[in-house]
């Protein structure tokens, strides 16, 4: 039992991490091939405050996966970032925004060091994964161009959600799990949409509509 447990807490480990680049590689190609109308900056700046701080909360409280995960985590939403300020002509604004989240992750990180101020970390890195996807959502709801946004990305967005989720609870660390709560459904209304908006305003209709890409 013990075994099995620990087997499913390893898989788990590596599916989630995976997962997370995934979802950044899907939503890279798709700007890169079809521009990136309807897609949020602001996610993607969020995406890599969220690689970073939980990096930092994996060196603080010791989770691996986070380490392993967020290296390359960061990096792709960065490319996303990139590519998303490119396409929309916002690449001052991106910078900006970049170098605040990371003044903040810094700040965090470093409380995190302090053994009565982890909090700030933990709340800072639960406080960021749980708003990541709502400036996404608050595009999505509305009516709106969203060619630019994978549909690929946000499937895997849902199943990365629910394997941190998972794993969260496996290794009983709540920060980790508690962001999923808002970020799954978020994932899922933001795939639903995009799916609706590219079925109707595909001219090819049905089962040949290439929808997931």
């Amino acid at each position: 039992m013990i075994i099995a447990t620990s087997t499913l807490v390893r898989f788990f480990g590596i599916v989630a991490p995976t997962l997370t680049i995934l979802q950044c590689l899907a939503q890279a190609n798709r700007i890169r091939t079809t521009g990136a109308k309807g897609v949020s900056l602001a996610t993607w700046i969020l995406s890599a405050l969220v690689g970073q701080i939980w990096f930092g909360y994996g060196l603080i409280f010791h989770v691996t996966a986070e380490l392993v995960a967020n290296v390359p985590a960061i990096t792709v939403s960065l490319v996303v970032a990139f590519l998303a300020a490119q396409s929309q002509e916002k690449m001052a604004r991106s910078v900006m925004g970049w170098l605040a989240v990371t003044v903040v992750t810094i700040l965090a990180t470093f409380a995190g060091t302090f053994h009565d101020l982890r909090w700030v970390l933990a709340t800072v890195a639960v406080g960021s994964s749980i708003i990541i996807y709502l400036p996404q959502l608050a595009l999505v709801i509305r009516p709106k161009d969203l060619s630019g946004v994978s549909i690929l990305s946000w499937c895997l967005a849902c199943l990365t959600s629910l394997g941190w989720l998972v794993y969260g609870f496996m290794i009983h660390q709540p920060a980790l799990a508690i962001p999923s709560f808002v970020m799954l459904p978020s994932a899922m209304i933001i795939f639903v949409q995009a799916a609706r908006h590219r079925i109707e305003n595909n001219p090819r209709t049905g089962l040949q509509a290439p929808i997931v890409e």
